[in-house]
């Protein structure tokens, strides 16, 4: 039995030595935690929380080189809570092939080429309190599912990124996005300039077909240690987060910020939207702001402290939030929050 078992072995090695090597798989990803104390949905809300600069999610990513400079890759991300463990939503999950001379074809769910760039913008990181997240973008589609995407070459400091999605692949148009989004990066200087269309279904009505519009221009202005930040949107449509609400509306926002690297161990940053809705009732104008030090305890452990606030211009039957994992503001209250947490990036 041993020497039979013993040529099992030598026969699997033997083939194992042969095959094809597999692509090499990589698990990296953020755990984010903080502590909180914020107001919103007439509760002050007290305990821990995640995701103050980042999401916490793990990804795998596999990358194999298939030759002549073209590579296939990967990515599987999936979104968990630091503070509790609980599994979240998928993030990312798409294959792509790419090379240096033809650029980047992908399919799979991924980040809108809008909002790759105006990423890049956003002061805060995305994070939790993020004005840009919560308030400029509020219903804005961002990250879509059953897509196809694909980034250019890099050409005299211009890029230019496009995606179409199914939508759910019925043909009926529902939830269907159209991306086109361009920069400029050279030097000091990032400028971008995007525009999304969305097809969705009226909540009210499934046999009608509503779109709405979004327009960007932003850039970030690097002054050494110091980056300014602008982004500009205008909007118009109909929104919707089926099944809970929909509404139409049309109007613009400008967000400020800045990011300032004190040392190597210390960073400040600092983001202001001014929100101005021209047509529906059932929002408010606003002034959303938030405010953040970072300290580096090593290339991959901040420790962190921030602070956002939205003030509203009247009462209204619908709110911006200071985070989207807080209870809805009431019509009259204005939310806040400051967080100090910790993140580790593996």
């Amino acid at each position: 039995m041993r020497t039979k078992l013993t040529l099992c072995a030598v026969a699997a090695a033997a083939a194992l030595a042969s095959a094809p090597a597999l692509a090499q798989v990589t698990l990296s990803g953020f755990i984010d935690i903080n502590a909180e104390v914020a107001k919103s949905g007439g509760k002050t809300i007290k305990g821990l929380g995640s995701g103050g600069l980042n999401t916490s999610r793990l990804q795998f990513k596999a990358q194999e080189d298939l030759g002549d400079g073209l590579k296939a890759t990967a990515v599987h991300e999936i979104t968990l809570r630091g503070d509790t463990g609980q599994q979240g939503s998928p993030r990312h999950t798409y294959i792509q092939l790419g090379s240096k001379a033809w650029g980047e074809l992908s399919a799979g769910r991924r980040d809108l080429p809008s909002a790759e760039m105006y990423g890049y913008i956003d002061p805060t990181y995305s994070g939790d309190y993020s004005p840009i997240s919560n308030t400029m973008l509020y219903f804005a589609p961002w990250r879509e599912s059953n897509g196809l995407f694909y980034t250019t070459p890099r050409m005299a400091n211009i890029q230019a990124r496009m995606s179409v999605t199914a939508g759910r692949e019925d043909g009926s148009k529902d939830a269907q996005t159209r991306s086109l989004a361009v920069d400029y990066f050279g030097g000091d200087l990032y400028l971008m300039a995007a525009t999304d269309q969305q097809y969705r279904r009226t909540l009210n009505n499934p046999n009608q077909i509503r779109n709405s519009r979004d327009y960007y221009l932003g850039g970030v202005y690097s002054m050494g240690a110091l980056d300014l930040t602008l982004l500009y949107h205008r909007y118009s449509g109909y929104y919707a987060y089926p099944p809970y609400v929909d509404f139409s509306s049309k109007g613009q926002d400008l967000q400020l910020g800045l990011r300032y690297e004190l040392n190597a161990q210390q960073r400040f940053f600092a983001s202001l939207v001014r929100k101005n809705d021209q047509l529906d009732a059932d929002l408010s104008d606003a002034t959303s702001w938030v405010v953040g030090y970072i300290h580096g305890l090593s290339k991959r452990t901040d420790i962190y402290s921030v602070y956002g606030s939205v003030r509203h211009a009247r009462d209204s039957a619908m709110r911006f939030p200071v985070s989207f994992n807080h209870a809805t503001p009431l019509s009259n209250e204005n939310p806040s929050g400051l967080q100090i947490g910790i993140r580790h990036k593996f």
